[in-house]
């Protein structure tokens, strides 16, 4: 009897606590926050310029006005663009692979600059382009011949990435994107 007495308390008590932690906010399924999301699943995301959200459409638009800025041909913003879609999907990114931040994914330990630095969209964007005065890697118009590669080859000789051609898939979404939002204002 004692027995079946401490059994059913200890099966109320846990039917309770669990039923505490399980029915608890901190246990609710997580609502989706894109830019937390794993790259892989952030890319199946989107594949046309509608699919992407607003704080996208605004990075890219960053892009693009520094490479306006910057006096870069349209070639030049869409490998940008096709870089940023791969390294961040276009968010910028407090996290990375070891150190790397930011939309292009740029690393501090590799002279791209401080994290402050890398983690501002202007700042990356005119370091990617090679129109930052205070960076010191070579930027897309330091790579010598950039103009005549293919698009995925010239954000590679930038980015040194792990895979040179994962850029590729990005230049049709690029280029609408280009089409779509070119009229941003130039950024200085």
């Amino acid at each position: 009897m004692k027995l079946s007495k401490t059994l059913l308390a200890t099966a109320l008590a846990a039917g309770i606590l669990g039923g505490g932690i399980i029915g608890s906010p901190a246990m609710a399924a997580p609502s989706f926050d894109p830019a937390a999301a794993p790259v892989e699943q952030r890319q199946e995301a989107f594949t046309t310029v509608a699919d992407l959200d607003q704080t996208q459409i605004d990075n890219a638009r960053t892009i693009i006005g520094v490479g306006r800025g910057g006096a870069l041909p349209d070639q030049g913003i869409v490998i940008a663009l096709m870089t940023a879609m791969q390294e961040s999907s276009m968010y910028n990114l407090d996290y990375g692979d070891r150190d790397s931040l930011g939309l292009f994914q740029q690393r501090p330990s590799m002279g791209w600059g401080a994290p402050e630095q890398v983690t501002d969209p202007v700042y990356a964007s005119k370091s990617f382009y090679g129109i930052n005065p205070e960076g010191s890697n070579p930027g897309l118009i330091q790579i010598n011949g950039w103009e005549s590669m293919a698009p995925t080859q010239a954000a590679q000789a930038v980015q040194r990435s792990a895979y040179p051609d994962a850029y590729a898939k990005w230049e049709p979404l690029a280029r609408e994107l280009l089409a779509a939002h070119g009229n941003a204002p130039a950024i200085p």
